[in-house]
């Protein structure tokens, strides 16, 4: 399955998930929308001037970004959403040739079109890293972009949200990362003890008639806490972690709450800003400052 193929299916529909207007009749909730919110506040707050984004998407956030008075370029793994991104660009008077099309995991691709573009004030990632094999060369790639006290914005799905979501996720959280070093024959007492306390048949996956479905790539699922070892280890300080995403109540309990006021209460709890979000939150963003000098 590939993650050009699942981008490609999605092009034509992906700047729904930012229109303002469709908070509350888009089916799925609009968790980007709050995280553009979210990624707008931050690079304010640091006063970047410039950003060169991995995975542009669509370049919804892009040209959003734009027009905070930020100069904005980028790349994509997808043909139809470089397509789309380029006309998006040319729609808002940018240059749709800002946008590259190229794999974040192609080293040489990247080099070249570093030395093409230069370097930026900020650097940030969305919906990317689950998809890549190596979270440490990726980080390097962003990291290559960036000037030296510039600011990296990177998002993660986040596993720690499965110790609240009961459910099969948790099992594997619970097995594959909170027990690493425990032995097979323990494991399986724990495993047939989870069966029995969570509904290990859901989430279900998610799956499309074309294209392929998101759970049918490569989409992981990242620890915080090692991400931000990650980060670090390349040269940055000031690591932030911000949530997003909330969840009210765990997700398959959403079915027995009247779907407005379920939504309600997630949109009131977004930017809630404390602790609860490392558990309450599906995905949150690491935001970091590069050193200035190695």
């Amino acid at each position: 399955m590939s993650v050009a193929s699942h981008y490609d299916g999605s092009a034509s529909s992906y700047a729904e998930q930012y229109d303002e207007a469709k908070i509350w009749t888009n089916a799925e909730y609009p968790a980007n929308y709050f995280r553009l919110q979210l990624v707008r506040g931050l690079l304010k707050a640091s006063g970047a001037r410039s950003l060169y984004e991995l995975g542009v998407g669509d370049a919804t956030p892009l040209v959003t970004i734009a027009g905070d008075g930020i100069r904005v370029a980028g790349n994509d793994i997808s043909p139809e959403m470089v397509r789309f991104a380029r006309d998006n660009m040319t729609a808002h008077g940018l240059d749709p040739l800002a946008i590259d099309l190229l794999d974040v995991q192609d080293s040489s691709s990247l080099a070249n079109t570093q030395a093409r573009v230069g370097s930026f004030d900020a650097v940030m990632a969305l919906g990317v890293i689950p998809h890549v094999q190596d979270d440490a060369q990726f980080v390097s790639s962003m990291d290559s972009f960036l000037r030296p006290g510039g600011q990296l914005i990177l998002q993660f799905r986040n596993s720690m949200f499965s110790m609240f979501t009961f459910n099969r996720l948790s099992k594997e959280f619970i097995l594959d990362e909170l027990l690493a070093p425990v032995s097979t024959e323990i494991k399986k007492v724990v495993a047939d003890d989870l069966d029995q306390r969570l509904a290990v048949n859901k989430p279900p996956a998610r799956t499309r008639p074309t294209g392929d479905g998101y759970d049918e790539i490569l989409a992981r699922f990242h620890n915080p806490f090692e991400l931000a070892d990650v980060v670090r280890a390349h040269g940055y300080s000031d690591i932030r972690f911000h949530w997003y995403n909330y969840h009210p109540a765990y997700p398959m309990l959403a079915e027995q709450i009247d779907p407005r006021a379920y939504r309600e209460a997630q949109i009131a709890l977004e930017h809630e800003g404390t602790w609860r979000g490392m558990f309450l939150c599906s995905a949150g963003v690491i935001e970091a400052v590069k050193h200035d000098s190695p």
